[in-house]
């Protein structure tokens, strides 16, 4: 790795003037100010950090917290109002939806015109075109107006060509969320590969899986100053007990979202064919036997059982299941994802069975979350989640402390020792 940073901020920030209605222009002009003063806001406060060739940070914090106002200052599209911001080399940041595009061109110009901001000429896109246009799958309508275009097909030609111009900093907000199945793997793929070719990775999410997954820094910002900045593997855990605190949870989307836009899934059937795609057909929480979203046991006693119904796809002919409990509040507490092979036994129509089993249930008293979660074979992006799928509350009876119910056994022997 370079000993020189690749990007830097200086006790960099970022204050936005007040609005400036006319009656407020009026009454500082009769006061004999020339501009007023009152009532700006500071999006971010002297923020010092670096990144270095090859290196991933990842981007926490609530909303309002200045996550984007920090992506912005990194990508150029914003200057700070005091301290500096330093970059080197070729910068592709993928902000807001549409940024960089003119509505009125079509998706070929637009590759164009986008990839000209980051510093390519003409030739050098004619060179790159042929890829960026089969990644993008957009064949079809790269000669129609972006205007056109759904969110998702803007998104497909953005990263493709912001990810085919070989930066040296990749920015992203959000955007490995959007988009369909098919791509949106693709993508991961591609964000993989660039980190292995040393590419910085500046990535802003919600949800900590991707950043768990892709960053090995971590900067928490809380309104618009730095809480903790480190390791992620530091970091994220203390910023879920925060989100656990406030009763917020993270994800690659919204669990009432995903409910809402998949009620088929709650109900335990998914009828909805998108065969390019790993799908969840059907599943089925149960213990001791009984099935049902809202199950009752003992601790330490009850045999919980998960039974996954899936469809396989030829992108992805071996996907991985997960099951993941957590607590009422969101906090996961244990895991277990199918090994490699186990998802093989499926029809001709390409339907599997995997099943989980969890005899004498190790957890304490209380009410749980049990989800279910469809990956890729390698476990880098999730397809389907249902995470409530049911929920279970156990009854326990002693004065054991905490969540899980440590295995193990105690003895006693004499001791061959005296006491002083």
């Amino acid at each position: 790795m370079s000993s020189n940073p690749i990007l830097r901020f200086a006790e960099a920030g970022k204050t936005y003037p007040p609005q400036r209605t006319p009656l407020r222009q009026l009454w500082s002009h009769l006061r004999g100010h020339g501009r007023d003063s009152m009532g700006g806001y500071t999006a971010l406060q002297n923020l010092s950090f670096e990144v270095y060739p090859g290196q991933s940070l990842g981007i926490v914090g609530l909303n309002g917290a200045g996550k984007s106002t920090l992506l912005q200052l990194a990508a150029g599209t914003l200057t700070p109002s005091h301290g500096q911001v330093h970059s080197s080399g070729r910068v592709a940041a993928l902000l807001e939806l549409g940024s960089g595009f003119n509505p009125e061109a079509t998706g070929r110009e637009n590759i164009y015109l986008y990839a000209a901001t980051m510093g390519l000429s003409r030739e050098q896109v004619e060179q790159r075109l042929d890829s960026i246009i089969e990644f993008s799958g957009l064949h079809d309508a790269l000669d129609m107006p972006v205007k056109t275009y759904s969110s998702g097909m803007q998104v497909r030609l953005a990263f493709s060509v912001a990810t085919s111009v070989d930066p040296d900093i990749l920015i992203v907000d959000e955007a490995l969320s959007v988009g369909d199945g098919v791509f949106a793997k693709r993508s991961f793929d591609r964000v993989m590969q660039l980190r292995e070719k040393g590419t910085a990775l500046l990535l802003c999410s919600h949800a900590l899986f991707h950043v768990d997954l892709f960053c090995e820094r971590t900067l928490w910002l809380d309104r618009g100053n730095i809480c903790a900045f480190g390791p992620t593997t530091e970091i994220v855990p203390r910023y879920q007990e925060f989100l656990d605190s406030l009763n917020q949870v993270p994800g690659p989307a919204s669990p009432q979202a995903q409910t809402e836009a998949h009620p088929e899934v709650a109900e335990g059937l998914l009828s909805a064919a998108r065969p390019e795609l790993v799908r969840l057909l059907r599943a089925e929480v149960s213990l001791d036997g009984v099935a049902g979203k809202e199950l009752y046991g003992h601790s330490g006693q009850s045999h919980l059982a998960v039974d996954i119904h899936l469809q396989v796809s030829e992108q992805e002919p071996h996907p991985c299941a997960a099951v993941v409990i957590s607590s009422d509040s969101g906090k996961i507490i244990g895991s277990s994802f199918s090994e490699s092979g186990t998802i093989e036994a499926y029809n001709e129509q390409g339907h599997a069975h995997v099943r989980f089993d969890l005899p004498n249930i190790p957890l304490n008293k209380g009410r749980y979350r049990v989800g279910v979660y469809l990956l890729c074979k390698n476990m880098r992006y999730v397809y389907e989640w249902v995470d409530p799928f049911a929920h279970i509350e156990l009854k326990a009876s002693g004065s054991h402390q905490g969540a899980w119910l440590m295995p193990g056994d105690w003895s006693g022997q004499a001791s061959d020792t005296m006491d002083a």
